[in-house]
């Protein structure tokens, strides 16, 4: 399929570049394969939590073109001294975020403002997408497998392998992206990325 060889493609590409052109990129193709798995598999993404909160990021860049001055993605290696299960960071300032959930309809906001809460990771100021973005890259992998749908691309078949052996070695195929200092202190890891996000 066409739209899951496109998001696998653009994942693969953020995860080269981790910038915000990308990264855009990542969330248009996200909400195009969510349109075509609807129409033609009756399969709908809202059943994964990860993407309730991409989408409603999506939704707010694509009416909002200053957002993206607002959304920071880089190595989890550019922030130190931080600990953390993920390989990259993707920020966004708590404030935008509420202005994002504030753009959801208001029918679905009070429901979908629960699940957004309880998938990111707040620190402070600043709020954490990375975990959301990786663990909604490995959840639909799993939910295109129950469905026999698949692709055919380099990078379709190359998330599918990683997951095929996590899965089959026992390993869970999602992470935590939890943000830990070495004396685990909140405020020294909103300094921490704050100063990432300026530089």
């Amino acid at each position: 399929m066409e739209a899951v060889d496109r998001f696998y493609r653009s994942y693969s590409k953020y995860l080269e570049s981790y910038d915000e052109d990308t990264l855009f990129i990542l969330l248009n193709s996200l909400h195009s394969l969510n349109d075509r798995l609807k129409s033609d598999h009756s399969v709908d993404l809202f059943g994964i939590e990860e993407f309730v909160v991409l989408k409603t990021i999506r939704n707010y860049i694509h009416h909002q073109d200053e957002m993206m001055n607002k959304l920071t993605s880089f190595p989890a290696t550019k922030v130190q001294p931080i600990q953390t299960d993920l390989m990259f960071m993707c920020l966004i300032m708590k404030s935008d975020l509420d202005e994002a959930i504030e753009g959801i309809h208001k029918k679905y906001r009070e429901a979908h403002k629960e699940t957004i809460e309880r998938i990111v990771h707040y620190y402070g100021s600043v709020v954490n997408l990375g975990p959301a973005i990786f663990n909604m890259a490995a959840k639909l992998m799993v939910l295109l497998d129950e469905n026999d749908i698949t692709g055919t691309s380099e990078d379709f078949i190359r998330n599918h392998d990683s997951m095929r052996f996590d899965i089959d070695n026992g390993h869970s195929i999602t992470v935590s992206g939890r943000i830990y200092s070495h004396v685990n202190n909140v405020g020294k890891v909103e300094t921490a990325l704050l100063e990432a996000i300026s530089h």
